[in-house]
This record gives structure tokens, sequence and C-alpha cells, in this order.
């Protein structure tokens, strides 16, 4: 299930808060989930959510990876799923 949308159409990815990015992959059915499914859920595209997701991954909230020739994949880093 998806967080509930709060942000405004236009809002874009500065609009939508780190915990819901956050919390979007923790409760998607399965525990790695790829830059489409979560611009899917917050009604954004990939390219301009990336940024975002490597910023939450210096940030040591999320773990990354890029597979080449086909995109990235997320998870939420073992810190993070220990507060959760």
């Amino acid at each position: 299930m998806s967080p509930p949308p709060t942000d405004e159409p236009g809002d874009g990815v500065d609009a939508i808060d780190d915990d819901r990015i956050v919390a979007a992959i923790r409760t998607a059915p399965k525990p790695v989930v790829n830059t489409t499914y979560l611009a899917g859920e917050f009604d954004v595209s990939p390219e301009a959510l990336l940024e975002r997701l490597e910023s939450l991954v210096a940030d040591g909230r999320l773990e990354g990876h890029e597979v080449v020739g086909e995109g990235y994949l997320w998870w939420l880093s073992i810190d993070e799923e220990l507060e959760g």
C-alpha cells in the first residue's frame, strides 16, 4: 500500500518528504524497488527522482545499485530497517 498522496500536481520531487520516499520502499511489495516504481508512486519522472534517491543514499537512509543498461535498484539501509 502506498503512502497517501499529499503533493499538489506539479509540485515535483522537491515537495516529496524524504520520509514518504522511505515509507514507499518500506511498504512496497518487494524489499527492492527500481526508480520507475518509485516515480510512479509519486507521479514524477524517474529522471527527476534519481538525484533525490542518490541523496538519500548519501544520508545513509537508502542503499542503491546501478544495473548497467537497465537502471537503478533501491532498498532501505540497515540503519533505516532497524529504525522502522
